[in-house]
């Protein structure tokens, strides 16, 4: 019998874990909990789910095998203990909680009830990726010596003005957990584990919380790669996200500078002294809508493997343990950062 799915979240988790866990054939998505709206009766019709206010009702009454919570980091960590308390496998939205240690606790207790747990880092799911993966990993462009990351745009709380949780550290926000956690992933994905962080922080008179809008860091990898990192959300002028590696034999760069974060990365690799060639990967096709949310393709991949750890007992990646290691680094980020 396929594993039931309800979901607590009526922004990400509504507009793109319900779609893509809907798309799923081999599971059922039997509700959704969020704020009432006139938009979440729209998507709950349109997926055929039964809406909850309340997301302990909702586990009582439809007794899922499986939730995906996608909340307030703050509020995380309630609602997932109280799941895999209930022998009920999680699929989270990032980061996992606010700090280390009650992550740590939501890990140990995923792995004492042996349950699938997953966590929301999609962008190592992005074609480009993977492929730009492959050849750090076959060394197409020898050892890499050092990586650059210039990850610049304007937030769309900042833009207008929104006191949110995006900008509130105690919540879960700042740009160091709110995206920033994605990149401590991606680049031990990419570049193993790190080693040392130096860390600086500082926030724009745009945001209302006062929370961390820009980064700036460089990091010393195990295997001996420095790396050069400059995060702002508060920039209105650029909007990109450039990866360089520089290996010894070449560079590799991904690069996006368009408006959409997943979708629209370019690849671009230089080997020795030849000229730098794009390199073409093929893209996902997800979509059923135009105006559905093109994050939901990368996301799918995720869902799917989730779904399948649930039905076979194999684990899948980025888990529980993932968002532990993320947290961690995290917190040491912090600490160079209020050491200054």
């Amino acid at each position: 019998m396929n594993p039931k799915v309800a979901i607590i979240g009526s922004g990400f988790g509504m507009y793109c874990l319900l779609p893509a866990f809907s798309n799923a054939s081999e599971c059922e998505v039997v509700s959704i909990c969020g704020k009432n709206s006139e938009r979440m009766s729209n998507f709950c019709k349109k997926f055929n789910v039964k809406q909850y206010i309340d997301w302990k009702e909702m586990i009582h009454k439809e007794k899922p095998d499986a939730i995906v919570v996608a909340v307030i980091p703050k509020y995380q960590f309630e609602i997932i203990k109280f799941a895999l308390e209930n022998k009920i496998a999680v699929f989270a939205e990032k980061p996992l909680t606010t700090n280390y240690h009650t992550s740590l606790e939501l890990y140990e207790l995923a792995k004492k009830f042996n349950l699938p747990n997953m966590i929301d880092f999609e962008f190592t799911e992005i074609p480009e990726w993977i492929e730009a993966k492959n050849i750090i990993e076959t060394e197409k462009i020898g050892k890499i010596l050092s990586v650059e990351l210039n990850w610049t745009f304007l937030s769309h709380d900042l833009a207008n003005g929104i006191k949110s949780w995006k900008t509130n550290i105690e919540k879960g926000g700042g740009a160091l957990s709110l995206v920033f956690s994605h990149s401590f992933y991606y680049l031990e994905y990419f570049l193993g584990k790190i080693k040392n962080i130096d860390c600086s922080l500082s926030s724009s008179k745009i945001s209302l919380n006062h929370g961390d809008t820009t980064i700036d860091m460089k990091l010393l990898f195990e295997n001996g790669c420095n790396g050069n990192i400059h995060v702002d959300i508060s920039d209105s002028k650029n909007q990109q996200h450039i990866i360089k590696f520089l290996g010894s034999n070449g560079e590799l760069i991904l690069e996006n500078i368009s408006h959409d974060f997943l979708d629209n990365f370019k690849l671009k690799l230089q080997q020795n002294n030849e000229i730098q060639k794009i390199l073409y990967v093929q893209k996902l096709n997800f979509l059923n809508d135009v105006n559905e949310d093109p994050r939901i393709k990368f996301v799918a991949n995720l869902t799917n493997k989730f779904i399948n750890w649930c039905n076979t007992g194999i684990p899948a990646k980025p888990n529980f343990q993932d968002g532990l290691r993320v947290e961690k680094l995290i917190e040491i980020a912090r600490t160079s950062n209020h050491n200054k």
